[in-house]
């Protein structure tokens, strides 16, 4: 049995951050190392987001598919681009995908904090 922050931790966060990566990349043209800095994590993690092998592909795809969800991470790549707080937008997210009952499988048997 998993928390449901581990959930998110371990497998919606690295998908979100795969998004928002190729978004500052391809949208804002950062680089990695730039990249890196907004998000707070290293340079070859986000080789890895970028080259997708860091976050699990059908959450990637299922988080595009939504309109809500890629709107507010589309937001928060912006924000991300202007070096803004963007942590808003991916707590909003994160309860949208919730709310939505997106990846219900993978929280089903989660317990909350």
């Amino acid at each position: 049995m998993k928390f449901e922050a581990e959930i998110i931790s371990e497998e919606l966060l690295p998908s979100i951050r795969s998004i928002m990566a190729k978004r500052l990349s391809r949208d804002y043209g950062l680089t990695q190392e730039e990249i890196a800095a907004r998000l707070e994590v290293t340079q070859p993690a986000v080789s890895q987001y970028l080259n997708d092998s860091r976050a699990d592909k059908e959450i990637v795809k299922e988080l595009k598919e939504d309109p809500q969800i890629d709107i507010t991470l589309n937001d928060a790549a912006g924000k991300a681009a202007r070096d803004e707080d963007f942590s808003p937008e991916i707590s909003q997210a994160i309860s949208n995908i919730r709310d939505k009952g997106l990846l219900k499988e993978r929280f089903r048997d989660a317990k909350r904090l």
